[in-house]
């Protein structure tokens, strides 16, 4: 039986999509001093649908969303998920320093 990565099994029962290459964004501490609980933020990149989700308690949402929308839905309130925040404000922030625009 192959073991795989535990961010990649995660995406695939949550999502049903396998990216074929997964890249480490961040490490952070939602409750800093209060929770000793570090959490691990992951990029898939390629993904291939595999199937239908098979852990549905988990996702809310799932949707393919453009990196430009991702201010909008902020601004809105639409993303409240501290991972999720951290994840999509150290991707935007990066690609800004990479000379990578949202709309690219």
């Amino acid at each position: 039986m192959v073991k795989l990565h535990p961010a990649l099994r995660e995406v695939v029962e949550e999502t049903g999509w396998r990216p074929k290459t997964l890249e480490h964004v961040v490490s952070y501490q939602p409750i800093v001093g209060m929770v000793d609980s570090p959490h691990e933020i992951f990029v898939g990149h390629a993904a291939e649908r595999v199937g239908e989700p098979t852990d549905l308690e988990e996702a809310g949402h799932i949707e393919w969303v453009p990196l430009s929308d991702i201010p909008r839905l902020m601004a809105r309130g639409e993303l409240m998920g501290s991972g999720t925040l951290v994840a999509l404000l150290h991707i935007l922030a990066t690609r800004r320093t990479q000379g990578v625009t949202a709309a690219s």
